[in-house]
C-alpha cells in the first residue's frame, strides 16, 4: 500500500535511489529506503526480491527496478516516508542490512541536486 501515489511500473520501471539504506522487517523482508531523484522524495520500496551487487540494482516484488546511486546514507525525507511506511505497513522491528547492500567500486556519490 503506498503512502500516496506513485507511477505505474510500466510508466516508470526505474527508480534512481541516492543515500540510500536497506532494511529487513520482522516479516524477512527487505526494502530500499532513499532520496529518489525522478521524484525528488523519499521513497520506500517493495520487497526486495533480486540484488545484482556489480551492477548496484535490486528487483522489487512490484518489478521496478532500484539503481542505488553513491554510497549508502539517509535524508529527513527518506527517513520520515520510512518512519510513516513502517507504521502504515504494521511494522514494529527493523534492522539495518546496508552493510550487505555495498556499493559498486566505481559508485560516485550524487547530490539531490543531480551533481557528484
Amino acid at each position: 500500500m503506498p503512502i500516496w501515489s506513485v507511477a505505474s511500473v510500466d510508466s516508470q520501471p526505474g527508480i534512481t535511489l541516492l543515500r540510500w539504506r536497506v532494511f529487513e522487517t520482522e516479516h524477512q523482508e527487505r526494502h530500499f529506503v532513499g532520496y529518489c531523484l525522478e521524484s525528488s522524495s523519499g521513497r520506500v520500496s517493495s520487497a526486495i526480491v533480486s540484488f545484482d551487487a556489480d551492477e548496484g540494482v535490486g528487483t522489487t516484488v512490484s518489478g521496478r527496478r532500484y539503481i542505488l546511486s553513491g554510497c549508502p546514507g539517509f535524508t529527513d525525507d527518506a527517513e520520515y516516508v520510512w518512519h510513516l511506511w513502517k507504521r502504515v505497513n504494521g511494522v514494529t522491528l527493523a534492522k539495518d542490512v546496508t552493510n550487505e547492500y555495498s556499493p559498486p567500486a566505481n559508485a560516485v556519490h550524487v547530490a539531490p541536486n543531480g551533481v557528484p
